[in-house]
């Protein structure tokens, strides 16, 4: 959750909150951390969109501003109405539950940097057995992504060395340090919940691209004027994401599966990313966070994931 996503130029960072893992976030701030959490600039559970090292991650999003040509008032008025029908009435909220993968968690454990490729690779394509026939099924065309595990010596093609990222071409970045990390000084079980929720939530955005999500948020980023308001569209898309990984656990919650002392570390780690530990307003509360997050795991269903249509405080 402070994973840095670049759609069409825009690069979409996850920040980590204490406990998660969902990209390490950077920035201060103690949190309630598992067993010998030990966390770089955050504590064990930790997130950011281009997350960096902090407690929870928690997603955030940056977005390039599209170049404009002296529009009319009426043409903006135009475009941004559509921008927004893209947002609240996209098709992808109209394709019911999402089908399990059947998929088991991956058994390998991340001990190494060949392990945390082998975890993540298995991982993204059970994401992509579900998400395939939905996005095809929601009108648009699927591509599958590509997937990166670095270490803190290689230059990723996200240009980032947080926790976990997503970019616009279409590309995962996976931070081994920070999992093997985790793994080795954490608490074991919250390090692999962390590890499924950053992937699910980093693949969320590939989603959000595919149906032109991200860039209509770009775009309408672009026309926003003052502080609060650029922050608030990048916490709809960053809450978003997260509802999005909780939606694909939760329709595969009996073969994961999601139950037990995993669940327990899982709800843990959502509850333990968001802005408090990040350094601007870009991800949403952690309350916030673990709210969108279980509405989806609930649900099983984007149509639990609109964020774009919710309330302000339901995405401060």
């Amino acid at each position: 959750m402070n994973a840095r996503v670049v759609v069409a130029g825009v690069v979409v960072v996850l920040l980590g909150v204490a406990g998660c893992g969902l990209v390490g976030q950077s920035g201060g701030g103690s949190a309630d951390r598992p067993p010998t959490v030990a966390a770089e600039t955050t504590s064990s559970p930790s997130q950011s969109q281009s997350e960096s090292q902090s407690p929870s991650p928690s997603p955030t999003v940056s977005t390039p501003s599209p170049s404009r040509t002296t529009p009319t008032v009426d043409s903006t008025a135009q475009l941004l109405a559509k921008q927004q029908r893209v947002l609240a009435q996209n098709p992808l909220y109209r394709v019911g539950r999402l089908p399990a993968s059947r998929c088991k968690e991956p058994a390998v454990r991340p001990t190494s940097v060949a392990n945390v490729r082998k975890y993540y690779a298995e991982f993204l394509r059970c994401l992509d057995k579900v998400w395939k026939p939905v996005v095809e099924k929601a009108g648009f065309t699927f591509q599958p992504v590509r997937l990166e595990v670095f270490t803190g010596k290689t230059r990723t093609l996200c240009s980032v060395q947080d926790s976990a990222a997503y970019c616009g071409q279409g590309t995962i970045s996976m931070s081994a340090d920070f999992d093997i990390r985790n793994y080795r000084k954490s608490d074991k079980l919250w390090t692999r919940a962390t590890m499924a929720h950053l992937a699910a939530h980093e693949y969320a955005h590939h989603i959000q691209r595919l149906t032109g999500i991200s860039a209509a948020s770009s775009i309408r980023t672009n026309y926003l004027n003052g502080v609060d308001a650029p922050l608030q569209e990048s916490r709809r898309l960053e809450l978003q994401a997260s509802c999005l990984s909780g939606a694909y656990l939760g329709a595969d919650r009996s073969y994961f599966p999601v139950s037990g002392a995993w669940r327990e570390r899982w709800r843990w780690a959502i509850s333990h990313r968001g802005d408090e530990w990040g350094t601007q307003r870009d991800h949403g509360s952690s309350k916030n966070h673990s709210r969108w997050t279980r509405r989806g795991f609930n649900a099983a269903a984007p149509s639990a994931c609109n964020t774009f249509t919710a309330s302000a405080a339901t995405v401060s």
